[in-house]
Order: structure tokens, then sequence, then C-alpha cells
């Protein structure tokens, strides 16, 4: 399994071995340790941009998420996909949530996650329900290996708080070919 992490955005802090290792969990969590994931921090700027091209939407948005091809040679990882993150949009929900900017980045990993995996909250109700299920699995799953209580990571977020799962967040498949 590899994990590659580029961070684009410079002015605010992420904990990149924190957010490596909570992505290596999450995979192992949803049995696919064997995959690859790249993970994209970005600013408001670029993630604009990238919600403008790919989905039409000319404002930013908190997570996007790109499948990677189907398949893979022989003996070789798959490649689940990419994850882009903008950074500055988890700081603003995290601070309206009440959590760590740490804790809100993890929550938008698994998110992506699940959307890779093939969950659609946008698909309707029980839908919804279904990826919370399954982001509350792989949330447990982190808590557990890391020794933390039941706060911060999905799932355990103080009612009434802010942008928690905005309606926008949003899968990005690539074409049968595995490009964009």
């Amino acid at each position: 399994m590899s994990i590659e992490i580029l961070s684009l955005q410079r002015a605010l802090p992420v904990d990149t071995e924190r957010l490596h290792r909570h992505a290596r969990l999450a995979l192992e969590a949803v049995g696919q340790d064997h995959c690859d994931l790249s993970l994209v921090l970005v600013n408001d700027k670029r993630m604009r941009e990238l919600n403008r091209t790919y989905r039409g939407k000319p404002s930013t948005t908190d997570v996007l998420s790109f499948e990677g091809p189907p398949g893979s040679p022989p003996r070789m990882p798959r490649f689940l996909g990419e994850i882009v993150i903008s950074v500055p949009r988890a700081h603003r929900q995290a601070m309206t949530a009440g959590l760590s900017p740490e804790d809100e980045l993890s929550n938008l990993l698994i998110h992506g996650v699940c959307h890779l995996l093939g969950f659609d909250h946008e698909r309707g109700e029980e839908d919804q329900r279904i990826m919370k299920a399954e982001e509350e699995k792989i949330a447990r799953h982190i808590r557990r290996k890391e020794g933390r209580g039941g706060e911060g990571i999905t799932g355990k977020i103080p009612e009434g708080t802010g942008d928690i799962d905005p309606p926008d967040r949003k899968r990005v498949a690539p074409d049968r070919k595995g490009t964009l």
C-alpha cells in the first residue's frame, strides 16, 4: 500500500503524518489495505477551480474524490483514487463544529474514502444512512487503533453545529480509461 500526500497550500498547518496514519487505518478498516491512495491538500481557490471543472459549480467545496481506474495489472496494488481536500474549508468547518482542524481533516478523508468505495449520500436518504454507517465504522476503527475516545472523528459531533455534512460534497468519477 502506498499513500501519497501532496500539499499545494502553505497557509494553514497540517499534520501530514497523522493524516497518513488515518488514511492507512481507513483503508485497513474497509479491507482495502492493498490499495494505493493519493491525498491532495489545496486552498479554496484551487478547490473552486476543480469544483467548476469537474462538477460545473462555481464555488468551493470541502472534499472531492476521483476514482482510480478499474482493475490493475497482476501483482500490482490497485490505485483506489485521489481525494482532494480544501484545508481552509476544513479549518472553518472545524471551528463551527468545535472540532480540531486535524479531526475535521480526518472526517473529510473518511468521507472521501467512502465515495471512492462507491457510497453516495446524494442518491437518497437510505444511501445517506448507509454511507454514514460506513463512515462511523471507519472512524471507530481509527479511534480504537489510536486509543482515542469517541470525540472528534465522524459521528461524535455536537448536534446543531455548522456545516458538518454539506450538501455539495460530490464524488467525481473518471471515464473507464481512468482519465478525468
